[in-house]
């Protein structure tokens, strides 16, 4: 959480922060900021201090709705004025100005990189910025953390803001669902494929469209990242399915849909539907599924080994004499993956349910996780996948996130 950051700095002997970047994308700016559109921002935080923003003036009005200490770098710090003292040379120019703020804010010691800049132009700028450090006064170390960064912990857990953003994610995110459910029921079948009125067939690329107006209707975006694939594709875990393909009575469809809220914060379900009826193979595909599902959400519970969960979902799955990634890394069909993840201002974060070596962490309050048990047999034409965002709030009590029918079998007009 937020309040945690401090703590994890004095751990990682972290004298300050620095958070560079746009804030497009940029999860850990969007963390500390609250979201808003924000371009060639900066955040310095001292250990124990407030964080500090600088902002340009285009957008000094969404700066000021973050509740941080401001700065208009447009004032302050122009950056046409830098660059005409640099002779034209933007490198050497925002050097300069970095080297500005950290003597501004009598930055020391060492301060941790982080935020979302083009790995290229982040090597030149921060590398020379060290270089030039003591020649304009400044004892610092620049430290750049790799994977267990300081805002992956932090982030990890949500406080009840952060979990109030996710519950409204998956509120609306549901309700798109229904609606994309209830415009395919409304159209009719003819020879074992949905059609529209005038006869052509209903494809995944109309079903995509609707699913995207209603997106935006609820200020949500999916950024075309929605997996909707049928029959062979299903069988192949992020195939986003072919928008040509005509919607057929029977074939197993994964409906994998992961939007995001204007604050940042994604909600991920899944549902697997057979439109009309389902073939037996299909059919107890999804039993198996749905039961290693209810199994998995009996054990989650704060203190519960993140890896348990994976570990038992591998054991289940093999004893039915389906082949998974415990004993078979790199398998294309069976169970192919891990049982889930977090999910916050990014769609994947920690915790991991996986069997990873030496990953270590458990279940605690604070924890918002997907639970997403499948099977995938390309050759046999399908795959199945359920999945449901969860959440261990500061009690530790279990909340659903994703409230929507498991139906594997969406019955049709005739």
């Amino acid at each position: 959480m937020k309040s945690d950051i401090d703590r994890l700095m004095f751990e990682r002997e972290l004298d300050a922060l620095l958070v560079i970047g746009d804030s497009d994308g940029n999860s850990v700016m969007n963390y500390l900021t609250g979201g808003g559109h924000l371009e060639g921002a900066l955040i310095v935080k001292k250990r124990n201090e407030a964080a500090v923003l600088y902002h340009g003036s285009m957008e000094r009005d969404t700066a000021a709705e973050t509740g941080l200490q401001l700065i208009d770098r447009g004032v302050a710090h122009n950056r046409y004025q830098l660059i005409q003292e640099h002779d034209g040379d933007h490198l050497a120019a925002d050097q300069a100005y970095m080297i500005r703020v950290l003597q501004e804010q009598q930055v020391s010691g060492r301060i941790g990189i982080y935020g979302q800049y083009d790995a290229g132009e982040a090597w030149a700028l921060l590398n020379g910025l060290q270089t030039q450090a003591p020649q304009s006064g400044l004892d610092i170390e620049l430290v750049g953390e790799y994977d267990d960064s300081l805002f992956t912990i932090a982030q990890e857990t949500k406080d009840s803001d952060e979990l109030a953003e996710l519950q409204e994610a998956g509120r609306l995110t549901c309700l798109v669902v229904g609606e994309v459910q209830a415009f395919i029921q409304k159209h009719k079948t003819q020879e074992e494929k949905v059609i529209q009125e005038d006869g052509s067939p209903l494809t995944i690329g109309h079903v995509k469209r609707f699913m995207r107006e209603r997106l935006f209707f609820y200020g949500l975006d999916d950024h075309n990242a929605t997996i909707f694939s049928q029959g062979r594709d299903a069988g192949v875990p992020h195939n986003r399915g072919n928008e040509e393909m005509p919607l057929r009575l029977g074939q197993a469809i994964i409906f994998d849909i992961f939007p995001q809220r204007e604050s940042g914060y994604y909600h991920d379900m899944t549902r697997t539907w057979c439109l009309g009826y389902a073939p037996p193979e299909v059919e107890s595909a999804w039993e198996q599924t749905k039961e290693v599902f209810d199994r998995a959400m009996e054990m989650f519970k704060v203190g519960m080994p993140c890896r348990d969960l994976q570990l038992m979902t591998c054991d289940y799955y093999e004893k039915l004499g389906h082949p998974t990634v415990l004993n078979k890394p790199g398998i294309q069909e069976g169970y192919v993956h891990s049982l889930g993840h977090g999910i916050g201002l990014n769609i994947h974060e920690d915790p991991r349910l996986t069997h990873a070596k030496n990953y270590d962490n458990k279940l605690q309050p604070g924890h918002v996780i997907t639970v997403e048990p499948g099977l995938y047999y390309p050759d046999k034409g399908f795959g199945v996948r359920i999945e449901d965002a969860v959440a261990l709030d500061e009690n530790g009590d279990l909340i659903w996130l994703t409230d929507y029918p498991y139906d594997l079998v969406i019955p049709m007009n005739g």
